[in-house]
């Protein structure tokens, strides 16, 4: 019982990184989420022409069904490209940075291959079960080859979160996310993200 809750904790937390790696890159064309390309590199590495997101606010838990149509520009491989992530929660009346939670969830520091290794995924391209159905050959981890992409209309049951998460889940939300290529210093992709996420936290830890 005990291997069986940490595997489902395990599936969540990678489940995590990934809707906030999608976040990140997806796009929603109205509503409560919405992007901007902050990046004007001639070596840019990623593209989002296309995507969607069918609740609006997404709700947690919940099920959460989208679709994204990206270009990758440049190969992505080995351990070079660094993801640094910003977020920050409407709290009042300002917008406060969240911390980096068990290095998993908040402002934090990845490394991107190491985030997309697929490695909790037995399948083709290491992908979650869902997408794995839905679009057999969308690739989801390291190596990326240059290309374009296209991930069907996919459904996701986003999972209760437990303590601080829970109590963070909730609010709107600003995320800025750079991808720096390490080997010249050069950033390669930025995006700015507004987000409204709603859930089932009740108490006054769930005020903030």
């Amino acid at each position: 019982r005990v291997h069986g809750e940490l595997s489902r904790k395990s599936e969540s937390t990678n489940m995590l990184r990934l809707i906030v790696l999608f976040g990140v890159i997806a796009t929603c064309l109205a509503g409560h989420l919405t992007y901007t390309d902050c990046n004007h590199s001639p070596n840019k590495l990623v593209h989002v022409s296309h995507a969607h997101l069918s609740a609006d606010p997404v709700h947690i838990p919940g099920p959460e069904t989208g679709y994204i149509d990206v270009d990758i520009l440049r190969p992505i491989n080995g351990t070079h490209f660094k993801l640094d992530v910003t977020i920050k929660k409407k709290i009042l009346w300002a917008f406060v940075n969240l911390p980096c939670i068990n290095n998993e969830i908040g402002t934090c520091t990845y490394e991107l291959c190491d985030l997309l290794s697929g490695r909790h995924f037995n399948n083709t391209h290491h992908c979650p079960i869902q997408i794995a159905q839905s679009s057999p050959d969308f690739p989801c981890s390291c190596p990326f080859e240059a290309g374009h992409y296209h991930l069907n209309p996919t459904t996701f049951l986003i999972p209760d979160l437990d303590g601080a998460l829970k109590a963070l889940s909730g609010g709107d939300y600003k995320v800025h996310a750079t991808i720096t290529d390490t080997n010249t210093g050069e950033e390669v992709a930025c995006y700015d993200v507004s987000i409204s996420v709603d859930n089932d936290c009740t108490g006054l830890g769930c005020l903030i």
